[in-house]
């Protein structure tokens, strides 16, 4: 048999228990209190249930199926080349210049300063010029007037 003291001992570790089980029951209780008024404040179940009736859930569409192809069966191909026609244009360089003679000028123009006229200067513009490629083709060369 047990002594006084053991059985003292284990009448208070019941006790304890007893008070730590109910003392969580309370805890957990007083926590789903707290969350049952934030919810209620806040709203949430009322709108998640208007959402649940106004806002169908999304129907998920597969992907249109496709057609199977049939395979290319192997083929062998022949091409004949042709070259491309001769255009016959183009310069053949260097181009030279036979007869300085031939070039054209615009009407010479003259620049003075501007503040005291001391210097002039007369400068002729070139119209155009002839050259002559390496396959003895003449060409001209035509300048814009200056302004």
């Amino acid at each position: 048999m047990a002594t006084l003291a053991e059985q003292r001992r284990a009448i208070g570790e019941q006790n304890e228990k007893a008070r730590r089980a109910a003392g969580e029951a309370m805890a957990a209780a007083r926590r789903a209190l707290g969350d049952a008024m934030i919810t209620r404040r806040t709203g949430r179940t009322e709108v998640e249930d208007l959402n649940a009736v106004v806002t169908p859930p999304r129907t998920r569409r597969s992907l249109p199926a496709l057609q199977p192809r049939g395979g290319v069966p192997a083929q062998v191909g022949t091409g004949n080349y042709t070259a491309p026609a001769a255009t016959g244009g183009g310069l053949a360089w260097p181009l030279t210049e036979d007869d300085p003679t031939l070039r054209e000028f615009y009407t010479s123009s003259r620049i003075v300063s501007s503040a005291d006229g001391l210097v002039a200067i007369r400068l002729r513009n070139m119209k155009s010029i002839t050259l002559r490629d390496d396959n003895d083709e003449e060409g001209q060369i035509i300048f814009g007037e200056p302004t």
